[in-house]
């Protein structure tokens, strides 16, 4: 993780030198930089104390995270000595010396606690020649993406697969070298120490002569012989040859067998007195392979992997797609599996090589056949109800259709929750976002995540998880049901008690001058229900001669703040009911009736509440009061709508999602239904027709999940997003007040009148945050997978062939990204920004086309 020091600006240089304070005492701390432990492990600080009077003077540390410190940060000694704690911490921890004495005085620095990388078992060739060689590793725990450290030196390996990772080095004269991995976001796991053959003195040749006292090395180290042909060995000082499958001379002629041994390859080894060497020989058929079938029929259009079926295959074997080479992976004769990009073709030719031998053409169906909707109305499809496309997930839109899937993910399940966080404050934004790029209720979880930035709580006030999550578990769960319940259920959640003060809210007292708790009570009809002004059913305000028309009065504030007195927080099961008691979490807040006032009140359109009306009966009364009114319909639909689709929706888009509110009782379903398949929002699902009027920006929220979805890319809650998205203005459940982390009513300068509620947070240092979150991601040269501490990957392997042809790799990403409605002019441009960069390699290519797409202007906001 990169860090960037800050700078002391030259003002503040000059008026501490005119203070004199640069001779003050200072602290500084040693290690600095990027520093990372493994689980149960150590760290050694040291604190360094100049300036003035700096006899005698000491330090006492302090570990601790963005909340303070606590056992789960770890813990650190007099001494400075760091050590783990039991659980890996969510974030960062900072580790800090403060003066003795003078706690305005101190210095920082942070470590990484990660977990621990794979187990190293064992390394072929063992001893390792001097020399270049390819080394084969064996343990567990590999991941794409990991590097290995020979000698405490770092490099970049193939992966094979979770047991096998490969090499290539420069391997010295040295007596031994030590081995160990690190998986991204891990330290090293454990070290191996392993032997190296020394350098020979002897002279060229392999002949069969005595000893020099020292190992032979066989040269070369690989090497790719057809059945049946030969290949000559050399290794100086060896006095006897041997293979597994073929023969080998004394002279070191290699000759392979006539058939291919399951493994693909065979081991040609050199020996003498002091040891021996191995070199791999990749066997190839001297005939062409065949294919005769192929796992997935049809590949999904674009990143695919896939089994192939056929025989003939060995290790050396590269399968292409329409002359694109694929990722390869051989199993044993008869089957390899490919990995790459398919499309945007409906069908293609499948071959597979051995060198020069190629196999007949096999035919492969691309992409959904007879499908309902094309691959860009999928996708854009589920950039409105999902956290963006998923190649899967589209794949599964275009085969069932839009209405199909609405009802499959109406029937699923809830499945994302917050139940794997122990954390009392960490936490909640890296799970929402590992549920927002894994979990199957897409649809569920973007409804809630709308309904939350409606009816707002915020962890400024109600501060503890436990609070905050059985409210946000609240609106998943009631996301599919009605805005009746919902506003019931928000209403008595004891976050939103605790957030506006409905919470023991006490009835008027005139001797000690009191009066109910107005709150709640204002922004429940202010923000949660139906606006300050009335609506007609398009989302229009109605006006008369003094302007627009209150929906409500102050009086109608006071009367509801009356009725909703007499609620306090639940007690235990069995517990009586407290009246004043703390926030708890055991379940809905219930009435006290000895604090509600019981008198009859005026609410909403003339309804007058009776008298002596029981506590429940009275506060469901009212809800039902401000549930009927008519400017409910438009008031929550249209927001439902910019959350979902678009900031500008047409009177006419308002005016069909209201209707559908009403008639349905409020069903959100019915509701969520019209909105997302009204001809409004499908209107451009095959992109050419933008207006400026569409789409929306991307939220931080839906953009940092948004590409790693786009990629099939993993993320879990171990992920580094939390400190990105408050930077951003999005700190996930934590706004700045009730009115959300951004107004719905925000206008856009300079568009004449457009509304654009994400624009609010998108200023000129959160639009540099966003480019530099993108730079900062794909920025890892020696490896395709690009990863942002643990947790998080993306896999740009498929991508890479692509290169060759910068106006094919453009086309794939326009579909991952921009649904392949990109416009021609940005194609362009971005072809031709790729095609300068190929002297920097395919990777470089792909990176340099994935950055300009993702901070550009189309894709970041979301047609």
């Amino acid at each position: 993780m990169r860090r960037i020091a800050p700078r002391i600006a030259p003002f503040v240089l000059v008026a501490a030198l005119a203070c004199g304070i640069l001779n003050a005492q200072t602290i500084s701390i040693a290690p600095k930089g990027y520093i990372a432990v493994g689980p149960g492990g150590t760290q050694q600080f040291t604190a360094v104390i100049t300036g003035d009077s700096t006899i005698g003077a000491t330090v006492t540390w302090s570990a601790e995270g963005k909340i303070g410190g606590s056992s789960a940060w770890g813990t650190i000694g007099s001494t400075g000595l760091y050590a783990t704690p039991v659980k890996l911490p969510s974030d960062q921890v900072r580790i800090t010396a403060t003066l003795s004495g003078n706690s305005q005085i101190s210095a920082s620095t942070y470590i990484d606690v990660l977990p621990a990388g794979p187990t190293v078992t064992s390394v072929s060739p063992n001893p390792i020649p001097v020399g270049t060689d390819t080394l084969t590793i064996t343990g567990s725990g590999f991941q794409k993406g990991g590097v290995l450290l020979i000698g405490g030196v770092q490099s970049g390996v193939t992966f094979v697969s979770s047991t096998t990772v490969t090499t290539s080095i420069y391997q010295g004269n040295a007596t031994s070298t030590t081995i160990s991995a690190k998986n991204p976001g891990s330290v090293s796991g454990n070290t191996i120490t392993v032997p190296v053959a020394g350098k020979s003195s002897g002279g060229g040749g392999g002949g069969s002569g005595g000893s020099s006292g020292q190992a032979p090395v066989i040269s070369p180290a690989t090497a790719t012989v057809s059945l049946g042909a030969t290949q000559q060995f050399t290794a100086a000082g060896a006095t006897a040859w041997s293979a597994v499958s073929g023969t080998v001379t004394a002279n070191g002629l290699y000759s392979a067998p006539a058939t291919i041994p399951s493994s693909g390859t065979d081991t040609v080894t050199a020996k003498n007195s002091s040891g021996q060497s191995t070199a791999t020989v990749t066997l190839v058929s001297n005939v062409a392979p065949t294919i005769s079938a192929i796992g997935t029929s049809p590949l999904p259009l674009g990143v695919f992997s896939t089994t192939v079926a056929g025989s003939g295959f060995t290790a050396a074997s590269v399968a292409q797609l329409n002359g694109v080479p694929l990722t390869t992976a051989f199993s044993n004769t008869s089957s390899i599996t490919v990995s790459g990009f398919a499309g945007p073709a409906s069908s293609g030719n499948l071959t597979v090589a051995n060198g020069s031998v190629v196999s007949q053409p096999f035919a492969v169906q691309i992409g959904v056949q007879n499908a309902q909707v094309s691959p860009s109305a999928a996708r854009r499809f589920l950039e409105q109800a999902a956290f963006g496309p998923t190649p899967v997930d589209a794949a599964h839109v275009q085969t069932i259709g839009f209405s199909a899937w609405l009802a499959e993910q109406f029937a699923m399940p809830v499945i994302s929750n917050y139940n794997a966080i122990t954390s009392s404050q960490e936490g909640l934004p890296a799970t929402f976002l590992a549920n927002a790029v894994t979990n199957a209720d897409q649809l569920r979880q973007r409804v809630a995540f709308a309904l939350s930035q409606i009816f707002v709580t915020s962890i400024t006030t109600v501060i503890w998880n436990g609070d905050v999550i059985p409210y946000q578990e609240l609106l998943i769960g009631d996301a599919f049901t009605n805005y009746r319940k919902i506003l019931g259920d928000v209403t008595l959640n004891p976050a939103m008690g605790e957030y506006l003060n409905m919470a023991n809210n006490a009835k008027a007292n005139p001797a000690a001058g009191t009066s109910a708790n107005e709150n709640y009570a204002r922004e429940v009809m202010q923000l949660f229900s139906m606006g300050d002004v009335l609506l007609n059913q398009d989302g229009s305000v109605q006006t008369n001669a003094n302007g627009p028309i209150p929906s409500y009065l102050e009086t109608n504030v006071t009367e509801l703040a009356r009725v909703l007195t007499g609620w306090t927080y639940a007690p235990p099961a069995g517990g009586s009911v407290n009246w004043g008691a703390y926030i708890t979490e055991n379940g809905p807040m219930v009435n006290y009736d000895p604090e509600h006032d019981f008198g009859s009140k005026t609410l909403l359109n003339g309804y007058v509440a009776p008298a002596n009306l029981g506590t429940v009966a009275d506060l469901n009364a009212a809800l039902d009061n401000i549930a009927s009114h008519p400017n409910v319909a438009p008031f929550i639909s249209k927001q439902l709508i910019q959350h979902l689709v678009k900031s500008n929706p047409t009177p006419a888009y308002v005016t069909r999602v209201a209707q559908a509110f009403t008639q349905s009782a409020a069903d959100m379903p019915t509701v969520i239904t019209a909105i997302l398949l009204d001809p409004e929002a499908r209107a451009n699902d095959a992109g050419g027709n933008d207006l400026p009027t569409d789409g929306h920006l991307q939220e931080p929220a839906l953009f940092v999940p948004g590409f790693v979805r786009a990629f099939s890319g993993t993320m879990t809650s171990a992920n580094y997003y939390s400190s990105n998205l408050a930077a951003l203005g999005e700190d996930i459940y934590n706004p700045a007040s009730v009115f959300n982390y951004f107004s719905p009513g925000y206008t856009v300068s300079g568009t004449g009148g457009l509304k654009g509620p994400e624009f609010q947070i998108d200023n000129p240092n959160n639009a540099i945050l966003r480019e530099n979150l993108i730079a900062e991601f794909f920025n890892q040269y020696s490896n395709p997978v690009q990863s942002y501490g643990p947790g998080t990957l993306v896999d740009l392997t498929p991508f890479l062939p692509l290169a060759a042809t910068p106006a094919t790799l453009v086309s794939a990403l326009d579909l991952t990204l921009t649904h392949g409605t990109m416009p021609a002019a940005m194609k362009q441009t971005i072809v031709t920004a790729v095609t300068a960069d190929a002297s920097y390699g395919s990777l470089h290519q792909v990176q340099t086309a994935c950055y300009l797409i993702l901070t550009s202007s189309y894709y970041n906001v979301w047609h």
